[in-house]
């Protein structure tokens, strides 16, 4: 991301503001999943290497080696849950805030010089961008009733805006506009303009944008609030959105805790080889753990299924599992 911003001229300072302000996503996602690679491998080596092995031998049990692995996992939980409770939301504000700074003062970050730009509902083909100015453009997108239209013409301005909504304004000179009713595909309106200006919405560029305050720029005590709030207006299926969104703020940093129970049996089967073996368990479990997210996540969206239940089984999959593999390895 930031690769492609500075190679179109935007701002050094405010391309290393983006790239803080998403470090908060990146260490509340990878935390947990850090602990789980990292107590395998490290499980794995000291079983390999047979440290273990001469631990019991000088009367030092399982049970007591599990417990600052334990430790380690509450507190990766801990500021997992702190990173993504409080810094995310702060860092989503102010990445998007940023980003579209950035992207009204260069446009070419959305429209570059001889390209063709995809949108929500338009398609832009521009010439070549020079200060701001376009020395051609023809833009491909429907009305409100459906009807496809097309506008062409010899240049444009790109203008900012002062409304939140809007991300820019092409200004377009001496325009031509085709507009072909959908009913009836013989019917066309022919349009000349001196001027036209072309409103691009942030809505229809910016994949994360939104009018209201998201669910990631809340925090839980907020979100716990918005839960109070929709239960008074009794919409079932916004109020499992906003419960499933809520625990998800829960689920992911804790997975660290529940990794953990599971790895520390799991590291101990490593004869050989311990540090690839964890890898490889690691990576495994990360990819079926995500796999029970997003579906319940899926699930929850699409079929309506319980949001709370959706988020926690993958936690209390890895539980159960990690119990049982704990139960044979200390009653054994």
């Amino acid at each position: 991301m930031a690769e492609d911003i500075l190679s179109k001229k935007a701002p050094f300072k405010d391309v290393a503001l983006l790239i803080i302000y998403a470090l908060p996503s990146i260490i509340a996602t990878s935390a947990p999943f850090a602990a789980l690679v990292g107590t395998l491998m490290g499980v794995g080596r000291l079983v390999s290497d047979r440290e273990i092995l001469a631990m019991n031998a000088l009367g030092v049990s399982l049970r007591f080696i599990f417990l600052p692995i334990l430790a380690v996992g509450i507190l990766v939980s801990m500021v997992s849950f702190m990173t993504n409770d409080i810094l995310l939301p702060l860092g989503t504000i102010k990445f998007n805030s940023l980003y579209r700074k950035i992207l009204t003062s260069t446009p070419a970050l959305e429209l570059e010089s001889n390209s063709i730009k995809r949108s929500q509902n338009a398609i832009v083909i521009s010439g070549t961008i020079k200060n701001e100015t376009m020395d051609s453009i023809l833009l491909i997108d429907s009305d409100n009733m459906g009807n496809k239209r097309v506008v062409a013409a010899p240049d444009a301005k790109i203008l900012k805006s002062n409304d939140y909504a809007i991300l820019m304004t092409l200004e377009m000179q001496n325009a031509l506009v085709a507009s072909f009713d959908k009913r009836d595909r013989k019917k066309f309106d022919i349009i000349e303009a001196q001027t036209i200006s072309y409103n691009m919405l942030a809505k229809n560029l910016l994949s994360n944008y939104s009018s209201s305050v998201t669910p990631r720029e809340m925090t839980s005590r907020d979100l716990y609030r918005e839960i109070q709030r929709q239960e008074i207006q009794e919409n079932p299926r916004v109020l499992n959105m906003w419960k499933m969104e809520f625990h998800k703020k829960f689920t992911i940093p804790f997975g660290a805790f529940f990794f953990v129970i599971l790895s520390f049996p799991l590291g101990l089967t490593a004869k050989t080889n311990g540090q690839s073996v964890g890898f490889i368990f690691g990576l495994i479990i990360a990819v079926l753990y995500w796999a029970m997210l997003i579906g319940g996540q899926t699930l929850s969206v699409r079929l309506d299924f319980n949001g709370t239940l959706a988020m926690w089984l993958p936690n209390l999959v890895v539980l159960l599992v990690g119990l049982i593999a704990l139960g044979r390895r200390f009653f054994k």
